[in-house]
Formats: C-alpha cells, sequence, structure tokens
C-alpha cells in the first residue's frame, strides 16, 4: 500500500512536470511571436506645422524650408504653407 502511495506521487510529480514544462515552451513561443521591431526613425509621430494633425512622419510629405526640414499630412497643407510663408 506504501509501494503503491509512492509510485502514484512520483508519477503525479513527473506529469506535473512534463506539463509545466510544455506550458512554459509554448508561452515562450507566444512571446516571439509577438515581438515587433523597435521604432525606426520615420514611425514617430510628428504634428503637421501647417494644420496641426499628427500623423506618423514616415507617411509625411517632407520640405526644407530656412534649413529646416517639415512635415506635412498632405500636399494641400504643404502647399497652403508654402502660399502662407511666400507672400510675407
Amino acid at each position: 500500500m506504501a509501494m503503491r502511495l509512492l509510485i502514484y506521487i512520483i508519477l503525479g510529480y513527473l506529469i506535473y512536470r512534463m506539463v509545466r514544462t510544455w506550458a512554459l515552451s509554448r508561452n515562450q513561443q507566444k512571446v516571439h511571436k509577438t515581438d515587433t521591431q523597435p521604432l525606426q526613425a520615420d514611425d514617430v509621430m510628428i504634428q503637421d506645422p501647417q494644420c496641426g494633425i499628427y500623423f506618423a512622419r514616415r507617411d509625411g510629405v517632407s520640405l526644407t524650408h530656412e534649413g529646416r526640414t517639415l512635415y506635412f499630412c498632405s500636399e494641400s497643407c504643404k502647399e497652403k504653407f508654402l502660399e502662407k510663408h511666400t507672400h510675407n
């Protein structure tokens, strides 16, 4: 009777270890699948100087004005900015 109990305890412990190892390996695989690339410099959210909307810099339209690079959400905002700053 005591020998049977000892065998059940050992088997239970071995099954526990196998399930735990299996569960941890699945969890680590999920973590690797959801890893993302670090942000690139063009993934930064910036504000359009003309209309004030925020957008990803990589999606913007650039313009070098007075030695600075400005980014606009669209060509129309860029054109409005140029009209406003070339008449002054």
